[in-house]
Protein backbone atom coordinates (compact mmCIF):
# COMPACT_ATOMS: atom_id res chain seq x y z
CA UNK A 1 0.00 0.00 0.00
CA UNK A 2 3.00 2.60 1.19
CA UNK A 3 4.72 1.26 -2.03
CA UNK A 4 2.06 2.15 -4.71
CA UNK A 5 1.29 5.05 -3.31
CA UNK A 6 4.47 6.40 -3.36
CA UNK A 7 4.69 5.30 -7.25
CA UNK A 8 1.76 7.20 -7.49
CA UNK A 9 3.19 10.31 -6.50
CA UNK A 10 6.49 9.87 -8.51
CA UNK A 11 4.10 9.44 -11.31
CA UNK A 12 1.48 12.45 -11.09
CA UNK A 13 5.28 14.77 -10.16
CA UNK A 14 6.54 13.44 -13.41
CA UNK A 15 3.33 14.24 -15.40
CA UNK A 16 3.65 18.00 -13.57
CA UNK A 17 7.03 18.23 -14.77
CA UNK A 18 6.49 17.32 -18.20
CA UNK A 19 3.16 19.25 -18.34
CA UNK A 20 5.04 22.23 -17.87
CA UNK A 21 8.62 20.89 -20.12
CA UNK A 22 6.58 20.52 -23.27
CA UNK A 23 4.90 23.96 -23.43
CA UNK A 24 7.60 25.86 -23.07
CA UNK A 25 9.87 23.43 -25.02
CA UNK A 26 7.67 23.67 -27.83
CA UNK A 27 7.67 27.37 -27.17
CA UNK A 28 11.67 27.91 -27.68
CA UNK A 29 11.84 25.85 -30.35
CA UNK A 30 9.50 27.55 -32.51
CA UNK A 31 12.18 30.75 -31.52
CA UNK A 32 15.33 28.98 -33.16
CA UNK A 33 16.38 30.66 -35.68
CA UNK A 34 19.92 29.10 -37.43
CA UNK A 35 22.43 31.98 -37.44
CA UNK A 36 22.54 33.79 -41.07
CA UNK A 37 25.57 33.25 -43.12
CA UNK A 38 27.24 36.44 -44.52
CA UNK A 39 27.52 36.32 -48.27
CA UNK A 40 30.42 34.61 -49.70
CA UNK A 41 30.33 32.59 -46.39
CA UNK A 42 32.16 29.09 -46.61
CA UNK A 43 32.87 27.63 -42.71
CA UNK A 44 31.24 28.22 -39.80
CA UNK A 45 33.91 28.01 -37.14
CA UNK A 46 33.32 26.71 -34.16
CA UNK A 47 35.21 24.58 -31.36
CA UNK A 48 37.75 27.17 -31.26
CA UNK A 49 40.48 27.01 -28.52
CA UNK A 50 42.53 29.44 -26.05
CA UNK A 51 45.81 29.20 -26.66
CA UNK A 52 47.09 31.41 -23.52
CA UNK A 53 44.83 31.12 -20.43
CA UNK A 54 45.23 35.59 -19.51
CA UNK A 55 44.88 36.02 -23.52
CA UNK A 56 42.02 37.13 -26.11
CA UNK A 57 43.56 35.17 -28.66
CA UNK A 58 41.42 31.95 -29.82
CA UNK A 59 42.45 29.22 -32.91
CA UNK A 60 40.07 27.64 -34.85
CA UNK A 61 40.36 25.17 -37.08
CA UNK A 62 39.70 25.96 -40.98
CA UNK A 63 40.74 22.97 -42.83
CA UNK A 64 39.25 23.92 -45.97
CA UNK A 65 41.61 26.74 -46.12
CA UNK A 66 44.96 25.51 -45.88
CA UNK A 67 45.84 26.49 -48.61
CA UNK A 68 45.63 30.13 -48.22
CA UNK A 69 47.21 29.87 -44.98
CA UNK A 70 50.01 32.98 -44.01
CA UNK A 71 53.51 31.67 -43.77
CA UNK A 72 55.88 34.86 -43.56
CA UNK A 73 54.69 37.38 -40.40
CA UNK A 74 56.09 40.30 -42.80
CA UNK A 75 53.98 39.31 -45.87
CA UNK A 76 50.38 38.11 -44.71
CA UNK A 77 48.33 38.00 -48.01
CA UNK A 78 45.43 35.29 -46.77
CA UNK A 79 42.53 36.63 -48.37
CA UNK A 80 39.90 34.79 -45.60
CA UNK A 81 37.25 37.48 -43.40
CA UNK A 82 36.58 36.43 -40.26
CA UNK A 83 32.89 37.56 -39.81
CA UNK A 84 30.87 37.78 -36.28
CA UNK A 85 27.29 37.01 -36.78
CA UNK A 86 26.41 39.35 -39.76
CA UNK A 87 29.36 42.16 -39.81
CA UNK A 88 33.12 41.93 -40.44
CA UNK A 89 35.22 41.53 -37.30
CA UNK A 90 37.93 44.39 -37.90
CA UNK A 91 41.77 43.98 -38.34
CA UNK A 92 42.38 40.90 -40.39
CA UNK A 93 46.06 40.04 -41.06
CA UNK A 94 46.75 41.42 -37.60
CA UNK A 95 50.53 40.46 -35.50
CA UNK A 96 49.36 37.18 -33.27
CA UNK A 97 50.77 39.33 -30.12
CA UNK A 98 47.89 42.29 -30.73
CA UNK A 99 45.22 39.24 -31.15
CA UNK A 100 46.69 38.15 -27.71
CA UNK A 101 46.90 41.27 -25.74
CA UNK A 102 44.80 43.54 -27.44
CA UNK A 103 41.98 41.67 -29.10
CA UNK A 104 38.98 43.59 -30.30
CA UNK A 105 38.09 41.97 -33.21
CA UNK A 106 41.53 41.42 -34.24
CA UNK A 107 42.49 38.09 -36.62
CA UNK A 108 45.00 36.38 -38.77
CA UNK A 109 44.54 33.13 -41.10
CA UNK A 110 47.99 31.27 -40.31
CA UNK A 111 49.87 27.90 -41.13
CA UNK A 112 48.61 24.87 -39.41
CA UNK A 113 47.04 27.13 -37.03
CA UNK A 114 43.61 28.49 -38.75
CA UNK A 115 42.13 30.97 -38.49
CA UNK A 116 43.52 33.32 -35.19
CA UNK A 117 40.81 35.60 -33.96
CA UNK A 118 39.61 37.75 -30.60
CA UNK A 119 35.97 38.24 -30.32
CA UNK A 120 35.19 42.13 -30.93
CA UNK A 121 34.13 42.39 -27.18
CA UNK A 122 37.24 39.67 -25.92
CA UNK A 123 34.48 37.36 -24.77
CA UNK A 124 34.69 33.55 -25.31
CA UNK A 125 33.61 32.98 -28.76
CA UNK A 126 32.34 29.72 -27.74
CA UNK A 127 30.10 30.84 -25.23
CA UNK A 128 29.07 34.23 -26.13
CA UNK A 129 25.88 33.39 -28.42
CA UNK A 130 27.57 34.70 -31.62
CA UNK A 131 28.32 32.66 -34.91
CA UNK A 132 31.99 33.36 -36.35
CA UNK A 133 32.63 32.49 -40.19
CA UNK A 134 35.61 32.44 -42.45
CA UNK A 135 34.51 34.21 -45.72
CA UNK A 136 36.26 34.43 -48.74
CA UNK A 137 35.85 37.82 -51.16
CA UNK A 138 32.49 36.61 -53.61
CA UNK A 139 35.49 36.67 -56.99
CA UNK A 140 37.07 34.02 -54.93
CA UNK A 141 33.79 31.44 -55.56
CA UNK A 142 33.27 29.75 -58.46
CA UNK A 143 29.92 29.01 -60.04
CA UNK A 144 27.02 27.70 -59.27
CA UNK A 145 29.13 24.42 -57.58
CA UNK A 146 29.96 26.60 -54.52
CA UNK A 147 33.92 25.50 -54.66
CA UNK A 148 36.76 27.39 -54.00
CA UNK A 149 38.99 28.82 -56.41
CA UNK A 150 42.65 29.26 -55.12
CA UNK A 151 43.31 32.21 -57.69
CA UNK A 152 44.29 34.99 -55.64
CA UNK A 153 43.86 37.86 -58.00
CA UNK A 154 47.60 40.07 -58.77
CA UNK A 155 47.83 43.29 -57.44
Amino acid sequence: MIASRQILRVIIAASAVYAIYLPIALWTGSRYSAPIAPPGAVLQLSGCHKLVPDGFLYTCEAHMLRDLEDTIPTAQHSPVLVYENDRPLGRGLSPHHEIEKVGLGRYSHWKDMGILLSTSDNSDPNTNGRAYWAVLPPAMIAGETGSISYRIPRQ
